[in-house]
């Protein structure tokens, strides 16, 4: 297993966007092993969470979303470079909505990577491992995954064009070499196909320099830099797309005229069956609802933490609780238009919180009490059927006090947020 990677420098690069037109500054920095791919907008102050729930829009490219409203238009292309390099940890930081287009390959981002360096992080990945096949059918479109060692893909399409009715491609991501086979590949459209999306506020900034433009004489700025560029490009997408789970995925991965939106659908399938339970990240275990009860004292109805997805002892914690119609509070708050108690969100993000104070051996069998609540806001309601996930950075630990900044998301959104200190006691202690 090797060991996680990021940059040894930043590096900055700016560009148009494809479909916004907007000018776009990246840059991109080295990032702590454990952290994954952060995206930020430094123009609105906004953190992105990099996941298939953070995903918003899946037109002609894929968008995702996080605080104040904030997105990314089209991380497909950066996101398979590192990727297909080998990157895990990175941040990124960007003044404008849209990751610039640059010529509709992977090929310069390619290149800014490797001018920055790769630095080993000395602590393994820990791959998503895909144990058994899952397959998602849209009519004649399917995604299929199945367990593999390593991340194999398998790309089939079909347009009906001279050359372009039935392509294949399979790539290797361990064994086969990204930079030459798949990043040299640009993004496409149809000749008849490019008044309709300027209709639809897309290809804004799309021009002959930065995207194919086939018609059916052929490529209207060629030549093709491979035969099956098309079936190339798809698969640099995919690949992109798998990205957003923010680990390397073990998997044999086949789809047939597939797209950004079933990516993303296969991508949630797989985060949701086989990214959880029975995997480690940073050699931490993260916890089904039974290893939290053997951590956290509180029981039904008031154990609001069903799964922990990420656990640095005493330092970070990502934890999740799926909100259903069944919950006791809902019956008084509020008949006809259920909605979570806002206190009760809090009390969620202090229980995750309490996991990262409680999970070390010195600390298994305590409490965790409040001590004080601050710059608590609640941005949005949370109702029946959502899906909390609550990301909490530990502030400091001094003996038996703590104090954790936390954060609450729904499909990527922030709901809630607050800082929070408290104390760790032994069972039965009055804090008074």
């Amino acid at each position: 297993m090797r060991e996680q990677r990021t940059i040894q420098r930043p590096f900055e690069f700016e560009g148009q966007g494809l479909h916004t037109g907007v000018k776009c500054r990246v840059k991109v920095s080295p990032s702590p092993a454990g952290s994954g791919i952060r995206f930020r907008r430094s123009d609105l102050s906004a953190d992105i969470p990099l996941s298939p729930a953070s995903v918003t829009a899946t037109a002609r490219g894929t968008t995702i979303s996080g605080e104040k409203g904030a997105k990314i238009h089209t991380v497909e292309h950066f996101l398979a470079a590192a990727r297909g390099l080998g990157f895990d940890n990175l941040r990124v930081e960007m003044d404008a909505e849209e990751m610039p287009i640059l010529d509709g390959s992977a090929t310069r981002f390619c290149e800014l990577f490797r001018s920055a360096g790769v630095e080993s992080q000395g602590i393994p990945v820990e791959p998503i491992r895909v144990t058994e096949p899952l397959e998602l059918i849209f009519g004649d479109v399917s995604v299929k995954a199945e367990p593999a060692e390593g991340l194999s893909l398998e790309v089939h399409t079909s347009f009906p064009y001279p050359g372009l009715e039935g392509q294949t491609k399979v790539f290797h991501l361990e064994a086969d070499d990204f930079e030459k086979e798949l990043a040299p590949a640009r993004t496409f459209c149809f000749e008849e196909e490019v008044e309709a999306l300027r209709k639809e506020g897309l290809i804004k900034g799309g021009n002959l320099d930065c995207a194919l433009v086939i018609g059916k004489k052929g490529v209207l700025n060629g030549p093709f830099r491979f035969e099956d560029e098309i079936v190339r490009h798809k698969t640099m997408d995919l690949l992109g797309d798998l990205s957003l789970l923010d680990r390397p995925l073990w998997a044999k991965v086949t789809v047939r005229k597939a797209g950004h939106r079933t990516h993303v659908e296969l991508a949630k399938a797989i985060l949701g069956k086989f990214g959880a339970v029975g995997q480690k990240k940073n050699g931490e275990r993260i916890m089904d609802i039974t290893e939290i009860q053997r951590i956290l004292p509180h029981r039904y109805p008031f154990l609001l933490v069903d799964r922990i997805l990420e656990l640095e002892p005493n330092k970070r914690v990502v934890g999740l609780k799926n909100v259903t119609a069944n919950e006791p509070f809902f019956e008084g708050h509020f008949p006809g238009d259920p909605i979570m108690p806002g206190v009760l969100i809090l009390e969620a993000m202090a229980q995750t919180g309490g996991v990262a104070f409680l999970s070390e051996n010195g600390s298994k069998g305590k409490g965790v009490y409040f001590g004080g609540i601050e710059k608590a806001r609640f941005r949005k309601p949370v109702r029946p059927g959502d899906q909390l996930r609550f990301e909490i950075e530990v502030v400091y630990r001094r003996s038996n006090i703590g104090k954790i900044a936390g954060k609450a998301f729904v499909d990527g959104k922030v709901v809630a947020e607050a800082e929070m200190t408290c104390a760790i006691v032994e069972p039965g202690v009055d804090k008074k």
